[in-house]
């Protein structure tokens, strides 16, 4: 028999296995934050990526 788990009980799983995932309220508390997020635009992208890189030369 097959065990058929939906993505989202495979990546809970891996993220117990990993000890990154201590309750389900925090992981819904990480996914809504990261659902509602602003999009950022290609320049922004940019942006942040260049203040990342300056900040790691110091």
């Amino acid at each position: 028999m097959t065990d058929k788990k939906s993505q989202i009980e495979k990546f809970r799983e891996a993220a117990r296995e990993l000890k990154t995932d201590q309750s389900d309220e925090a992981f819904e508390a990480v996914v809504n934050k990261i659902a509602h997020a602003p999009k950022l635009t290609n320049e922004q992208i940019k942006e942040l990526v260049r203040q990342k890189r300056a900040d790691t030369k110091r």
